[in-house]
C-alpha cells in the first residue's frame, strides 16, 4: 500500500510506496498555508486508508468489486456534512474517498482538491495495472500482496528470470508478484534438489538438511515447501504457506483442537495446538521468495562441496570454488535448468 505524510519541513503531503527492494517516495500535494500541521496529517491518514483498501481488495481479487472510476469523484464532491448528520457508503473504499473529499473541502481554493484527486487517480490506476498484470510504475507495490491465483503471464516472468539466473535473480522481488514469483521459484527448487540429490547420493528432501549443516543456515521455507511437494502442485503448496502468514498478519491467529488422540507437545491446556508459520507475517511474500531462493542457493553449496570432496578430500572447497567456478556454475546451471524443464510445473 501507499502511505502518506506530512513533510512539516516543505509543507506537503508526500507519498511512499514499496519496490521490492525499497521504496519511492512522491511529493503529492502543498499544503494550504491556512492548514494546520493536524490537518494535513488526518489528510495524509484518510489517503492511506483508502490506499491499504484498494490493495486489500488487489490481494483478495476483488478488484472488479471496486467502483474505481467513482474514488475519483468521491474526493471532488465527497457527502458533506448536513448539521450533525453526514450520508455515509455501505462499500468501505467508496467510503474513504468521501472522507478524503470532506477533509480537502476545507481547503481554500481548488488547487489542493485538485492534486489530492490526481493522487487519488493514480492510485485507482496502480491498483487497476497491477490486477491486469501490469506492475510497472506505482503498481510496482504488487510485489508486496500475494494472491490466492497467480496469473500464468507472472509466471512464466519468473520462469524466464530463473532460466537466466537459476540461483535466483533479484528481480524476482521486484518485477513479479510473489505468488508467481513463489511457484516459479519453487519448481527450480525441486530442480536444484534433484540435481545436487543425484551427485551427493542422497534423496532431494535430504540436500536441504545437508545445506543447513554446511552453512549453519535455517532454510525451513526450502524444507517445508519440499515436504509439502510431495503429491501437491507447487500452487497448493505456495498458497498453503503464504495463507498462514497472509492470515497472521492480518491478526487472524488459527488455532487447531486436537480431537484425535493426546494432544501434542506443543498444545495448550486446552488441546489447543498453535499454527506457527514458517514465513515472516509482515512480509510473507518476499519471504517465501527469498526463502526458496536461498534453497536454491543451499543445494548448489552442497554440489560444489561433494565435487571438492570428490577432488580431493582435505581440498579447501573454497580454493575448489576460486579455481573451477566457471566450469562448476555453468553445469550446475545447464543442469538445473534441464531438470526443471522436465519437472513441469509440478
Amino acid at each position: 500500500m501507499t502511505i502518506y505524510g506530512h513533510d512539516p519541513a516543505t509543507s506537503a503531503i508526500v507519498a511512499v510506496w514499496s519496490t521490492g527492494d525499497g521504496a519511492v517516495a512522491q511529493k503529492v500535494a502543498r499544503v494550504p498555508p491556512s492548514w494546520a500541521p493536524e490537518q494535513a496529517r488526518q489528510t495524509a491518514g484518510a489517503l492511506s486508508v483508502l490506499s491499504a483498501r484498494l490493495w486489500l481488495a488487489y490481494a483478495e481479487e476483488e478488484v472488479d468489486e471496486i467502483p474505481l472510476r467513482q474514488l475519483p469523484e468521491a474526493v471532488r464532491r465527497p457527502f458533506l456534512p448536513i448539521g450533525s448528520l453526514v450520508q455515509h457508503e455501505d462499500d468501505g473504499r467508496l467510503e474513504a474517498a468521501h472522507e478524503i473529499g470532506r477533509l480537502v473541502a476545507r481547503a481554500p481554493g481548488r488547487a489542493f482538491r485538485e492534486a489530492i484527486v490526481r493522487d487519488v487517480t493514480a492510485e485507482v490506476e496502480a491498483v487497476r495495472a497491477a490486477d491486469g498484470g501490469d506492475l510497472g510504475g506505482r503498481a510496482q507495490q504488487a510485489v508486496e500482496h500475494p494472491r490466492p491465483q497467480a496469473q500464468d503471464e507472472q509466471i512464466a516472468v519468473a520462469h524466464a528470470l530463473l532460466l537466466d539466473e537459476p540461483l535466483g535473480p533479484a528481480e524476482l522481488h521486484t518485477t513479479v508478484e510473489p505468488t508467481a514469483a513463489g511457484i516459479a521459484a519453487l519448481r527450480w527448487l525441486r530442480a536444484a534438489s534433484t540435481v545436487t540429490a543425484g551427485v551427493v547420493g542422497h534423496a532431494p528432501a535430504d540436500v536441504i538438511a545437508l545445506a543447513e549443516a554446511i552453512e549453519h543456515e535455517d532454510l525451513g521455507v526450502a524444507r517445508s515447501a519440499l515436504a509439502m511437494a510431495s503429491g501437491n502442485s507447487d500452487a497448493d503448496v505456495v498458497w498453503d504457506l503464504l495463507h498462514e502468514a497472509v492470515l497472521a498478519g492480518r491478526g487472524r491467529l488459527l488455532f487447531c483442537p486436537d480431537r484425535y488422540g493426546p494432544p501434542p507437545v506443543e498444545a495448550d491446556e486446552h488441546g489447543h495446538r498453535l499454527i506457527v508459520t514458517v514465513l515472516d507475517p509482515r512480509e510473507p511474500g518476499r519471504s517465501l521468495v527469498s526463502g526458496l531462493v536461498r534453497g536454491i542457493q543451499g543445494c548448489f553449496r552442497v554440489y560444489v562441496d561433494e565435487i571438492s570432496t570428490r577432488d580431493g578430500p582435505d581440498t579447501d572447497p573454497l580454493l575448489v570454488w576460486s579455481k573451477r567456478s566457471a566450469e562448476l556454475w555453468s553445469r550446475y546451471c545447464d543442469e538445473v535448468r534441464e531438470t526443471a524443464r522436465s519437472l513441469g510445473s509440478g
